[in-house]
């Protein structure tokens, strides 16, 4: 009895000590939106815009991570499995030294292939590349850092790449910078909008097919807009400021 209450014991403060490990792994600098213009591809020469983060090990003992990446929702069509002769759009990731093949669901779990992360440290090696294939729309991919068999225990992120034709020839007249905070992020019944007062335009809500479904005015020189929210069914939601016709930001909302 006593034996068995021992290894009881040891085997409670190791499975302690993984989930705290575990539980100090953290993320920096991770984009919820990402706006990709097909013209503005073309005139820098790429085929593809790219997403990049930190993972921060905020425990005390170093510890090793792969990554799994789930699609949660995407244009049509869309390449996946990968297939070099098929249209659609389609994606990749890179961790550690390895940058995967297309359409890959994880990175590699055998030990060479796992990213070690000191206590303390950050990792940079991160990279999510969505290439849009002349293909319009949003895709959200979700990815989650984790120790090999311990997908539940990961900490994950989601990123939208969202891939309109043209970013315009014209700048809002104002040529101020577009910025936006959304609160409560996520939200219920509404949601505050704060932005550059110089710039008025609208808000357009669009979902995860590009369709706008809602539009709110801004009336100049208002820097917060409350926008009630019960039109919106449940999900997530792309909020982009236009002004004189050009997309200046986006955020993602998150609606419950």
């Amino acid at each position: 009895m006593m034996k068995n209450a021992f290894v009881a014991c040891a085997l409670g403060l190791m499975c302690s000590a993984h989930v705290d490990v575990v539980a100090q792994i953290t993320l920096t600098d991770a984009p919820d939106t990402v706006q990709v213009y097909l013209d503005e591809l073309e005139v820098s020469g790429t085929d593809f815009a790219k997403a990049d983060w930190g993972v921060v090990n905020e425990g005390t003992a170093p510890i090793a991570l792969m990554v799994t990446r789930t699609l949660v929702d995407t244009v049509s069509p869309f390449n996946y499995p990968y297939d070099w002769m098929a249209p659609g759009s389609y994606e990749r990731f890179c961790w550690g030294a390895q940058c995967y093949n297309f359409g890959s669901n994880s990175s590699a779990p055998s030990e060479s292939f796992l990213v070690t992360i000191e206590a303390g440290q950050t990792d940079f090696s991160f990279q999510s590349d969505f290439y849009p294939a002349d293909v319009l729309g949003s895709t959200t991919l979700e990815y989650c850092f984790h120790e090999v068999d311990d997908l539940v225990s990961g900490v994950c992120h989601q990123v939208t790449f969202v891939v309109d034709a043209s970013v315009g020839l014209d700048v809002p007249a104002q040529g101020q910078p577009g910025s936006m905070s959304v609160t409560p992020n996520p939200a219920s019944t509404h949601a505050t909008f704060e932005m550059n007062p110089s710039l008025a335009g609208v808000l357009e809500f669009r979902n995860l097919v590009g369709q706008v479904v809602k539009t709110e005015t801004l009336q100049p020189g208002m820097s917060r807009t409350r926008v009630e929210l019960d039109e919106l069914a449940d999900g997530i939601w792309l909020v982009s400021h236009r002004v004189d016709g050009v997309v200046v930001v986006t955020k993602r909302l998150v609606k419950h």
